[in-house]
């Protein structure tokens, strides 16, 4: 399913990822452990394109990615759900605007049918009633499940974890 071919990343003098091969076939649960800074977070954001590699190659499917154009990206990731470690959730939009916003970007769907998804998808992780809360107004462990909730919008054939917790 996921396939990384000798990626290399480095930050200036700082090499972060050198040469890591990684497979991940359909349907397998992996987990990558390792000390802080040492790459974990990197690596789930050049999987999903949201930066790009010094050196090497992304397999997503069957599909080289690494080298994809923004738009072909842009719909790949509709595939690809990520739960961020701090849930990055905008501070200006309520938890529905949250939870629809790739939604919003990458859809026709009006405004109704995007709100049955929020619905559902904050029903799946137990947050009914909070569609028009702020997230500063939720514990931490709810603004996970708003990130959550959000990563499942598209009903993602992968869903990327940076930092899990108990609370997700």
């Amino acid at each position: 399913m996921i396939s990384v071919r000798n990626i290399t990343k480095n930050f200036g003098e700082k090499n972060v990822l050198n040469g890591l091969n990684l497979e991940i076939p359909r349907g397998e649960t992996l987990v990558i452990m390792g000390r802080s800074g040492s790459g974990k977070s990197i690596l789930l954001k050049i999987i999903t394109g949201l930066i790009p590699a010094d050196s090497g190659e992304i397999w997503f499917d069957g599909t080289e990615i690494s080298k994809l154009k923004a738009k072909k990206m842009n719909v790949l990731r509709q595939k690809i759900g990520m739960l961020f470690q701090s849930a990055a959730l905008f501070d200006s939009m309520t938890v529905a605007e949250n939870v629809a916003f790739m939604l919003d970007q990458h859809t026709n769907y009006s405004k109704q049918e995007m709100r049955k998804i929020v619905d559902e998808k904050l029903e799946l992780v137990d947050l009914e009633g909070v569609q028009d809360l702020r997230p500063a107004e939720l514990s931490g462990g709810m603004r996970k499940r708003v990130g959550l909730a959000r990563a499942l919008a598209f009903n993602p054939e992968v869903i990327l974890y940076d930092e899990p917790d108990n609370r997700t």
